[in-house]
């Protein structure tokens, strides 16, 4: 979720809410017997691991695996990747961006390069490209080079080196390194958008209307149709159950007339942000008051934003998301790592 810029503040608590707000989780106490772990065999080796870099939310999420004695780090780490991860940590919000049904064909690392040949289930025409979806090449790449002696990857599938796109750019061909995968193209530059839909006859009038019940700053008034005006509109929208397409028609100008300020779910003092994730709309809170509504999204299918109360440890302009090689103009971290 964007954060935005008027709403500073170094820590917040957020809240994500479905249609209705769950009561607060009480803590039960419980006794648990407690074992004291066992000293170790003498002179043991230890048993070597690979590290493992699955994702969670904008962030990396690396594990370590176990590596059998028949195996390399590398390959033992490419393998657990592509295997996915356990129930346990699929129900802690660690996912994968790779889909099911690949398979590693070979795996050769010569001279600090690794060259993995992938399969792609048969079912799914595209799996075995991984290198054209970002974030399972960042995926691939970040494990393999915290193999030892991996310092780049090449990812080939159906007998042929994959070119890599990150962002909407064609950056770079043949082998990766994590430099390749972490640093951004370009900045994005700020567009000038015209709305879709006629606008309103009084626009100014519309953005007072809007300016009062929260969904536009005062600073916006200018009585220029704009695409900024046109978001505060779908989040008032969204927030009246109306048709979400940012028109100020009939029943959106009926609304507006007689509607009052979006009240939040909960009260309390300081800076606090709620996600209404079935309206769409997220509010804004300075000591229970609402600050500001915007139109948003809490994640498509198959990546919801969990609903719960979080702290937000880090607000960022211009993040750069790792895995899945997107910038996030004003980015909030909360839940380790949802923005």
């Amino acid at each position: 979720m964007a954060a935005n810029p008027t709403f500073k503040a170094a820590r917040a608590r957020i809240t994500v809410v479905a249609g209705v707000v769950a009561a607060s989780l009480v803590g039960c106490g419980a006794t648990a017997k407690v074992s004291a772990p066992q000293d170790p065999t003498p002179n043991a080796t230890p048993r070597p691991v690979a590290k493992v870099f699955f994702v969670k939310g904008e962030q990396f999420a690396p594990r370590t695996r176990a590596v059998p004695s028949d195996k390399t780090p590398a390959r033992a780490a490419v393998e657990a990747l592509l295997a996915g991860p356990t129930a346990s940590e699929r129900a802690a919000g660690i996912d994968t961006t790779l889909p099911r049904g690949i398979t590693l064909v070979s795996l050769d690392v010569k001279g600090g390069t690794a060259t993995v040949v992938l399969r792609g289930a048969p079912r799914a025409a595209t799996a075995f490209d991984v290198s054209l979806r970002p974030a399972r090449a960042a995926q691939l790449v970040y494990t393999l080079t915290a193999a030892p002696g991996v310092e780049q990857v090449r990812i080939s599938g159906k007998g042929v080196d994959r070119a890599t796109f990150i962002g909407r750019k064609l950056a770079v061909r043949g082998a990766l390194d994590r430099h390749s995968l972490s640093k951004p193209i370009t900045l994005p530059k700020k567009a000038t958008r015209i709305p879709k839909g006629a606008a309103p006859a009084d626009a100014r009038g519309v953005q007072r209307r809007l300016a009062s019940l929260r969904y536009l700053p005062s600073g916006a008034v200018t009585g220029v149709w704009n695409e900024r005006t046109r978001h505060a509109v779908t989040a008032f929208q969204s927030w009246h159950r109306l048709d979400r397409d940012g028109i100020v028609g009939p029943r959106t100008l009926a609304a507006l007339e007689n509607a009052s300020q979006p009240r939040p779910v909960r009260v309390s003092q300081g800076r606090h942000v709620e996600v209404h994730r079935d309206k769409g709309v997220t509010l804004l809170l300075k000591d229970g008051k609402v600050v500001r509504a915007l139109h948003s999204s809490s994640g498509k299918r198959g990546y919801e934003t969990p609903s719960g109360t979080y702290t937000v440890f880090r607000k960022e302009r211009n993040s750069w998301s790792v895995p899945y090689q997107v910038w996030l103009p004003y980015a909030s971290y909360f839940n380790a790592g949802i923005a």
